[in-house]
């Protein structure tokens, strides 16, 4: 019985059974039975199935593993096939991969139950079980380089740090210049695509034969990586004229935008040493793209809401921003008023009286009374009502609508 070295990841395994079936390995994949989200499932390990389970109804298997088999052990046996692919899912494995050597014979107890258990199995023509474990194993070890390049990407975020961020990215990823442009892109939601055959296909198309480079001097470097749920690019650039930085950049965006399958955003082009900013933007901006169902979104898109994504990630910010609205949700609670909900209609509205009331239903003299009360609770009865506007669109800003 042969088995790969144990696989498992702490922190959101990234290797499917989608991954695997994708490997070169596989020539043919059939599904036996409809299994919902089957190629979804996280692969932690690789497994080699060639006896029955006679011993401990294979305990030795873990939960997460992929299995190849080919049933040579039952002889064409259809009732030690059926045992032992019914035990086999009882172990809650990734998927069963059975090579098409002997004709392997498929009850329709087991295609019931791994439509009901929802372990996959499939049907493969392709190379043998060690090549198949070899490549896959492979993927797994990558899998958990690019998960450890991500937690040095999350310490690069933690703080600010010039000199360091240059440095990491530069062994990360190898980009170097003195300009730095981050593309982040995420898979569409229900797509069952590969990641890392997503992950090499942006590779090529953003740092594959150095064609970026060899059509734009002005591109020195390129890097691709995992982070996450993300595929990271970044795209460096040497201190060229900003006619050629800036037409580099363009085709970057268009090779970007083309990426099936794919949802992009953009940062802006800033020094090497604030890429992490430069990541933080990319992060921001394809997660626009989802909401917005757009293939690319750039950070200088998001205009207003670039703030507001931006007031988020400051602790000292958030906390000015509570301290104040929670001033104004506590009077409401003891005198059963409603001054936040018209502190956000005024943000919302611009200041402007009348739209407010229209939206409240209530009468502008009833909007500007709860302003006048307002300043009183957040201490400034003084200030006119310009003032108290953009106090509150400070305060509100981090809840603004970003897609």
């Amino acid at each position: 019985m042969m088995r790969g070295s144990g696989a498992s990841k702490d922190g959101g395994a990234m290797v499917t059974v989608a991954d695997i079936i994708a490997l070169p390995a596989f020539t043919r994949v059939e599904p036996i039975a409809p299994c919902e989200g089957a190629e979804r499932r996280e692969v932690r390990n690789v497994g080699i199935l060639d006896c029955p389970p006679d011993y401990n109804e294979y305990s030795v298997y873990k939960p997460g593993e992929l299995i190849l088999t080919n049933l040579g052990f039952a002889y064409g046996n259809p009732d030690l096939a059926e045992k032992s692919l019914l035990a086999m899912m009882r172990r809650d494995v990734a998927a069963i991969a059975i090579k098409t050597v002997y004709e392997p014979p498929i009850s329709d107890a087991v295609r019931a139950a791994s439509e009901a258990c929802g372990v996959p199995l499939y049907l493969y023509d392709g190379a043998y079980h060690e090549t198949v474990a070899y490549q896959s194993l492979a993927l797994i070890q990558r899998d958990r380089d690019e998960l450890d390049k991500g937690r040095a990407l999350d310490e690069l975020m933690v703080a600010h740090d010039g000199d360091r961020v240059r440095m990491r990215l530069s062994s990360l990823v190898g980009v170097t210049g003195s300009k730095l442009q981050c593309f982040a892109f995420a898979l569409r939601a229900g797509d069952t695509c590969s990641f890392y055959a997503m992950l090499d296909s942006v590779s090529l198309a953003m740092a594959g034969g150095g064609g970026l480079r060899k059509e734009f001097p002005a591109i020195e470097s390129v890097g691709v990586c995992r982070y996450r749920e993300h595929i990271l690019a970044f795209v460096s650039y040497s201190s060229a004229n900003e006619e050629e930085r800036s037409a580099a950049e363009e085709r970057c965006l268009a090779v970007a935008a083309q990426e099936a399958g794919l949802y992009g955003g953009a940062s802006e082009t800033m020094h090497l040493s604030d890429g992490d900013l430069a990541i933080r933007q990319a992060l921001a901006a394809v997660a626009s793209a989802q909401r917005q169902g757009r293939r690319l979104v750039r950070w200088a898109d998001l205009h207003l809401a670039s703030f507001a994504i931006a007031a988020r990630h400051d602790r000292l910010f958030m906390s000015a921003s509570e301290l104040h609205r929670s001033k104004l949700a506590a009077y409401d609670e003891g005198h059963g008023t409603e001054l936040v909900r018209t502190a956000e209609a005024l943000v919302g509205r611009h200041g402007d009286v009348k739209a407010v009331a229209d939206e409240l239903h209530q009468h502008p003299n009833t909007v500007r009374y709860r302003m006048r009360k307002m300043k009183a609770v957040l201490g400034i009865a003084r200030e006119d009502d310009k003032a108290l506007v953009n106090l509150l669109s400070l305060v509100f800003l981090p809840d603004l609508a970003i897609g």
